[in-house]
């Protein structure tokens, strides 16, 4: 579900209120369940995995990165390159929402939230890998 933060982004890059797009788009797992985490969420507010390999995945912010398609009827859809977790020297928490950001740290903003595996998430063990591809949608006026 694209947040406050992801729109106000998106509207302060088109009307050039953003000085410089970003580089990269980041992909992040969190333990919050995706229904839990409210609109105006910030990358402070999620509960984000850590220790043992984890990382944030990057994905350039180019065509090649983020494919944008029409959806629904008037709306568009961004779709990222498939990036892969894996657990390295320890099994991780599980993660129940894979969210899309504009930094490698909590100093960018929330884009977007989804969850994972339909929400019952994903605990990968030590060495055990997770692909996965981000997306978000507009949500066009009713």
């Amino acid at each position: 579900m694209i947040k406050s933060e992801g729109i106000q982004f998106f509207l302060e890059l088109a009307n050039g209120v953003q000085s410089k797009p970003v580089a990269n788009y980041h992909i992040g797992l969190c333990e919050d369940a995706e229904d839990t985490i409210s609109k105006t969420a910030a990358l402070a507010d999620l509960t984000e995995l850590s220790g043992n390999g984890y990382s944030r995945q990057a994905v350039t912010a180019d065509a090649a990165g983020m494919v944008s398609a029409p959806h629904g009827d008037s709306g568009r859809k961004l779709t990222s390159a498939e990036v892969t977790f894996t657990a390295a020297g320890g099994a991780w928490a599980l993660a129940r929402t894979r969210f899309l950001a504009t930094s490698a740290d909590n100093s960018g903003k929330l884009i977007s939230t989804e969850p994972v595996n339909s929400g019952a998430g994903v605990a990968l063990a030590d060495t055990e890998s997770y692909d996965c591809t981000m997306t978000v949608n507009s949500e066009p006026p009713a």
